[in-house]
């Protein structure tokens, strides 16, 4: 037990019996997580979604310590050299990783040159919403085709 002073009030402290077993002196107290009754919480990652992600992820790897930005900039070809040679030393370990903030804050900018990145993720969008579309029962064509008989599909 601990007594302590605030504003000139003593207060005693005691260690808690987190595990109800009314133990605690020098005992070890044994607790386990306990989830909200009735309550789960259910991810289910779909295909679109995981590929957004992958196309926004900029995590280093702890091997190469690269990161996936790495393959999607657009660099212009003066700039490859310089930013390459700034990579290599820091693979080397001749400079620290911090210094890869430089190289990635451009290789992040250049990714979306002209819009092209955020265009590249509104075609992935609308391309799996085309394809659920069409698994959906067909295109409005297919639709009109195997109404006069001619196939459709």
């Amino acid at each position: 037990m601990t007594i302590i002073r605030l504003d000139g009030i003593a207060m005693r402290l005691t260690q808690p019996d987190l595990d109800g077993d009314g133990k605690t002196a020098g005992d070890i107290e044994h607790v386990q997580h306990r989830m909200p009754s009735g309550t789960t919480n259910i991810v289910q990652p779909t295909e679109l979604g995981e590929s957004l992600k992958h196309l926004n992820d900029d995590s280093i790897e702890g091997e190469t310590r690269m990161s996936g930005i790495d393959m999607r900039s657009r660099l212009h070809p003066v700039e490859v050299s310089s930013i390459l040679a700034l990579d290599a030393l820091v693979s080397l370990r001749v400079l620290p990783t911090r210094c890869l903030a430089f190289t990635r804050q451009k290789k992040r900018l250049s990714v979306s040159i002209g819009g092209k990145g955020r265009q590249e993720m509104v075609e992935v969008v609308a391309g799996k919403r085309e394809q659920d579309a069409k698994m959906a029962g067909g295109g409005f064509f297919d639709k009109i085709k195997t109404g006069l008989g001619m196939g459709g599909k």
